[in-house]
């Protein structure tokens, strides 16, 4: 019998290098376990979701090299990967590119946000454009996913108010989806672990973001930064680890968040989504 259609949201980029090396880390160990985990998921039968850009040497990258290893049309294929674009990315991208790539992913272009005119003269430039545009883009992604992955991911920087890898964990803790924090890399993916913990992350302030994020200023002048953070830290902090609802016990939990072995992180993510299978096969058949 074929397993159940079930789509991971992966988030994931690269923390900051100082925290990495300050753990023994490299980026390297980060795009390991990426793969890592996507590699058996495809194996599985399940699909993978990805939002973020096309950039050379990117994770997007990674991951379409990852579907063109495949050569079995069961374990992999272009309706398996969703990558999701915001405006400007698929703008940027020529047609050659997109028809290349539509041999190993589904390109899923999201329009521009409500209100942003993408013809408007310096409109790649505004920063409040893109940083909506990408909120959308999260947003759209959040509705179509089944579960979340949560890995590394910058503190500071973003081009949004708050760093994208902790919106992403929050909207699908707060959608009550189940959510994987690997948080042993630490990046964005130990500060949600930090939060749910019931502490109050630097990171997760205006005067650490003004401080680290070149232009912030610019992005959150139509916003008020100190409230959006700080109602992210208290949803994440009510929801707990508890909160995340992904078939692993509160040990397992508490393990995953802090190893920084990749068999350790896919056995404990898998674990946990086979779990929540088999309960709903099992309630399928009561």
């Amino acid at each position: 019998m074929p397993r159940p259609r079930f789509t991971f949201g992966i988030s994931v980029s690269s923390p900051p290098r100082p925290e990495l090396l300050s753990r023994g880390l490299s980026e390297l160990h980060v795009r390991h376990v990426f793969i890592e985990m996507a590699r058996p998921i495809l194996a599985s039968g399940w699909d993978v979701a990805y939002g973020g850009d096309i950039r050379r040497g990117g994770y997007t990258e990674a991951l379409f090299d990852l579907v063109r290893t495949y050569n079995r049309r069961d374990l992999a294929g272009p309706e398996r990967v969703s990558a999701y674009l915001h405006w400007p990315v698929w703008d940027e991208m020529t047609a050659k590119q997109r028809a290349d790539l539509a041999n190993v992913a589904t390109l899923v272009r999201v329009d521009p946000a409500t209100g942003i005119d993408a013809s408007k003269a310096g409109a790649h430039d505004d920063l409040i454009a893109i940083s909506r545009c990408v909120e959308a883009m999260r947003l759209r992604m959040e509705q179509e996913i089944d579960t979340r992955f949560v890995l590394g991911g910058q503190t500071s920087g973003q081009r949004g108010i708050i760093p994208g890898v902790v919106v992403e964990a929050d909207l699908a803790i707060a959608s009550g989806k189940p959510v994987y924090v690997a948080g042993g890399f630490g990046g964005a993916a130990g500060i949600v672990v930090a939060a749910l913990r019931g502490e109050a992350p630097s990171a997760l302030t205006a005067e650490y973001q003004r401080d680290h994020s070149p232009h912030y200023d610019r992005i959150d002048v139509r916003h008020d930064a100190d409230f959006q953070l700080g109602a992210v830290v208290e949803r994440l902090r009510v929801a707990g680890m508890a909160g995340l609802r992904n078939g692993l016990d509160e040990e397992e939990n508490d393990r995953l968040a802090e190893t920084d072995d990749a068999d350790e992180v896919v056995a404990l993510t898998l674990r946990g989504v086979h779990r929540l299978i088999g309960r709903t096969s099992e309630r399928a058949h009561d």
